[in-house]
């Protein structure tokens, strides 16, 4: 299943590690090289996705809530 993170950005479901509140996960940040960071927020940053993609941490900034997110 695929997850929609925001401004048309799917991700499987299977290789999300964690959705934070971006308030929160500044030590999480830290973990994944920023030029392994995608900002798709658009300015309104509200949750970091951190997902395992063929043995790399990456990390995704979203417009959409954490507790969104992790309904979905």
């Amino acid at each position: 299943m695929y997850i929609h993170i925001g401004n048309n950005y799917m991700i499987e479901e299977k290789k999300i590690i964690g959705i934070f509140n971006l308030k929160n996960c500044d030590n999480i940040k830290k973990m994944v090289t920023n030029d392994n960071i995608i900002d798709i927020s658009k300015g309104k940053q509200k949750a970091f996705v951190l997902i395992k993609d063929k043995e790399m941490l990456k990390g995704y900034i979203s417009n959409i809530s954490a507790t969104t997110l992790a309904k979905r």
